[in-house]
């Protein structure tokens, strides 16, 4: 029943709404623009210009028709005006609808109308009764596909009988360069539109082109669609089917055809994408095929390329390794063997029919060293049997005769062996002890490398004794050849060289070696201690105490301690040595000395101290009987002064690493130690703490200082101390403890003494009105009170 009456008076309300509304102005009126070239100097007229010259030689009259020959083209719309009378208002309203564009406007099968509004539509409106104005509207507006609202307003009916009326005057359509850009970019699109028609066209041609099962060609195949995708993409991309509505228009069917070519495209890339993913399958069943009517060649193309699409693929491997085989190239196929059954993920198949391969790799190896072993070939036997036993120990599975193959590399690396020896000797025969070394060397390594075999083979040995034993007759040969020149250090070094041969390998000694021995080194000995006299008088002591130990080595070594000649001479040289390092020492004290009675005139006096300490080391050989004492007393004469300094060192140090009341406390000693020694006869001054503290760069240790003196009772150095600090730029809350402090200890003081005036006169008293000292004032006036209620 409610929603009944709601609606009743709903509708009465409407009703008595519409019949208090009264039309009193309405008029319809078509208009029309031509737009042909003109010779207006106007920018409108000269867009327009523009457009036509655009439109030449390339429009058609629209609904078909022989064209103009300088295209033109009309813009048409009706012009509705009305007049609402609405109690004591007048309603007015102007719209334009029905915009349409005819004429020469047929763009290659397309409609320009809709870019060939204006841009702006200037006019002025004018609302008379009868004709008199009453009211003037100057508008302008943009032009619009739909309908176009040029005035919409209300004003006062102040009128009684009136006859109202809209005229709507001084239009003018405009052209812009807005205008002509539209109309470029919409021409652009259009060519753009049959561009991709020529394109589809191609595409269309081209997809049936592209052939899956041509596995020959599958990765241009695949080329040639990916490049028909983006470009089938581009075209999708440049949406000519919503910025031309070829849902309404498509004069060259693009859009089907697009369609088309999409669900070509798509079935393409669905089955070669089936053919890429199992190409590798695809290839091998190829090879196969190839492979069984004897075409090797090919076959052997198409498992190379399966194994180029997928490097595991194991069947295309073991085909390949079979090829090999069979082709005589026995390593190719054993790597590719041990590939497949060692890095490969194998079906049960294909890992047997690899063993079996590997199996006649095996046997192929086994033969082929047999058969250089029975030619005398026995490096590339050995090889082969070494390729044989890397097979066997990296495959499993592969069932190795190794006794067969540890007997056939035995005899093998045994002829290597003695081929190896045999050469040594023929070198040996001829003389030629270099390259019969080089054999050994060879036959050494050999037998070290199978060891297994040869641990008890001696030949080489043997023979290096053989040769050995000519380079020991050589060695002293020539010894006694230099030795008669008396080129003694050339025969001590080729007697040397027998001596040490003699002892690697046990020769008969020669009875005449030990006297070459000691004839040779005794010149050479004496020399040396010649030349070791000549660096001791030249102060080079370091190598003549170089040269006397190797003197004493040499003696020892040749039996020569007992020589007296040696003797003699070597006691030359350990006496000039000795005297030398004392003449040495002497210089050396008198150097650092004088150093240091010439820091202690420059009051450097810690220096002073240390270059006498150096001179007395200096004189520290005990042999030499350097007087020191003149260092001593010089030390002990300083000793005060030096004790001194170090004490401001001391200061200095602990006042930088922040150890404050350390340093107050050397302070104090030091001034004590500066009284008590008349530290000021050697000419140097004692500054007080207090002027200490203050030209301190470190403010810490000032208020640390100022606290010292209220601790001592002597307050005034402390605010003193503190004013200093705070005129500087201190922070006072970093004084607050001390000042807090001093202020305790004066109301204390002045309590005592009874003084008459008020706490706060005498607090401004002690802080002279600085601001900054107002944690003192406080203090003090707190102090006193807490006092008086005492």
């Amino acid at each position: 029943m409610k929603h009944a009456i709601l609606f009743t008076w709903i509708f009465l309300a409407a009703f008595v709404a519409q019949a208090q509304t009264r039309l009193v102005f309405e008029e319809t009126v078509p208009e029309a623009y031509l737009m042909r070239r003109g010779n207006g100097g106007s920018s409108s007229q000269q867009t327009v210009n523009n457009i036509i010259s655009l439109l030449q030689n390339n429009v058609t009259a629209k609904g078909g028709g022989r064209p103009n020959r300088v295209p033109e083209f009309v813009v048409r719309f009706e012009q509705q005006a009305r007049i609402a009378q609405q109690g004591d208002k007048l309603q007015l309203k102007v719209q334009l609808q029905k915009l349409t564009v005819s004429g020469d406007i047929n763009y290659k099968g397309f409609d320009l109308a809709e870019v060939l509004l204006p841009e702006k539509l200037n006019y002025t409106v004018k609302l008379l009764n009868g004709q008199q104005v009453l009211k003037t509207y100057p508008l302008s507006v943009s032009f619009k596909n739909s309908e176009m609202l040029l005035l919409d307003t209300t004003v006062p009916d102040t009128l009684k009988q009136a006859r109202y009326k809209l005229v709507v005057e001084e239009k003018e359509v405009l052209y812009t360069p807005v205008n002509l850009s539209k109309l470029q970019a919409h021409l652009n699109l259009i060519a753009g539109y049959y561009t991709a028609d020529n394109q589809l066209h191609l595409a269309l041609q081209d997809i049936k082109r592209v052939l899956p099962d041509d596995l020959d060609r599958i990765p241009q195949h695949d080329r040639t669609l990916r490049d028909l995708e983006n470009s089938f993409a581009s075209l999708k991309a440049a949406q000519y089917d919503k910025k031309l509505n070829l849902k309404q228009h498509d004069p060259q069917r693009l859009l089907p055809r697009m369609r088309q070519l999409e669900d070509q495209l798509l079935d393409k890339r669905k089955a070669l994408n089936f053919v890429l993913a199992t190409l590798d399958q695809q290839y091998y069943n190829r090879g196969m095929d190839m492979a069984t009517i004897g075409n090797v060649r090919a076959a052997r193309d198409y498992f190379l390329l399966s194994v180029e699409v997928n490097r595991e693929f194991a069947p295309s491997h073991l085909q390949l390794a079979w090829l090999d085989f069979r082709g005589g190239f026995i390593r190719e196929a054993t790597a590719r063997t041990r590939d497949i059954l060692t890095r490969m993920r194998v079906d049960p198949q294909t890992e047997q029919q690899a063993l079996a391969l590997a199996h006649d790799i095996y046997n192929t190896y086994i033969s082929e060293g047999n058969s250089r072993t029975s030619h005398g070939d026995y490096r590339n036997a050995l090889a082969a049997y070494a390729d044989a036993r890397a097979l066997c120990s990296t495959m499993g599975g592969i069932r190795c005769n190794m006794p067969a193959l540890n007997d056939g590399e035995a005899r093998a690396a045994y002829g290597m062996y003695r081929g190896i020896v045999e050469e040594g000797k023929r070198q040996l025969a001829g003389n030629n002890l270099a390259g019969a070394e080089r054999s050994i060397a060879e036959a050494v390594a050999f037998q070290r490398q199978y060891h297994v075999v040869l641990h008890d083979a001696r030949e080489a040995a043997d023979l290096q004794q053989q040769v050995k034993f000519q380079y020991y007759v050589q060695h002293i040969d020539k010894g006694k050849r230099h030795l008669s020149e008396r080129n003694y250090s050339a025969a001590l070094s080729q007697f040397d060289a027998a001596q040490e041969l003699e002892r690697q390998f046990g020769f008969q000694p020669v009875r005449e070696l030990g006297q070459l021995l000691r004839d040779a080194a005794k010149p050479v000995l004496l020399a040396s201690l010649s030349q070791g006299y000549e660096q001791a008088m030249s102060n080079r002591l370091g190598e003549a105490r170089a040269t006397a130990s190797a003197a004493v080595a040499m003696q020892t070594k040749y039996a020569l301690e007992q020589d007296a000649d040696v003797q003699n001479k070597y006691n030359l040289l350990r006496d000039r040595i000795v005297s030398q390092e004392c003449l040495n020492s002497q210089a050396a004290y008198d150097l650092h000395f004088r150093k240091a009675q010439e820091l202690a005139r420059e009051r450097k006096f810690i220096a002073a101290d240390q270059a006498y300490q150096a001179a007395m080391k200096a004189a520290g050989n005990s042999a030499c009987g350097i007087a020191t004492f003149t260092a001593e007393d010089g030390r002990a004469a300083i000793a005060a002064a030096v004790t001194y300094q170090r004490m401001l060192d001391d200061i200095n140090r602990f006042v930088n690493s922040s150890r404050y009341t350390e340093a107050i406390q050397r302070y104090n000693e030091a001034e004590q130690h500066y009284l008590a020694q008349e530290v000021n006869r050697f000419g140097l001054d004692q500054t007080s703490l207090y002027n200490y503290a203050m030209s301190s760069p470190k403010q810490p240790f000032t208020v640390a200082v100022a606290a010292y003196f209220a601790g001592k009772g002597n307050e005034e150095a402390g605010i003193q101390l503190l004013n200093i600090l705070l005129d500087k730029g201190y922070s006072k809350g970093k004084t607050k403890k001390v000042q807090e402090q001093i202020g305790k200890q004066l109301a204390q003081k002045d309590a005592q003494l009874g003084l008459p005036e008020s706490p706060k006169v005498l607090a401004a008293s002690y802080t002279s009105g600085n601001k900054k000292m107002k944690y003192l004032g406080k203090a003090y006036e707190k102090e006193r009170k807490r006092l008086a209620k005492a």
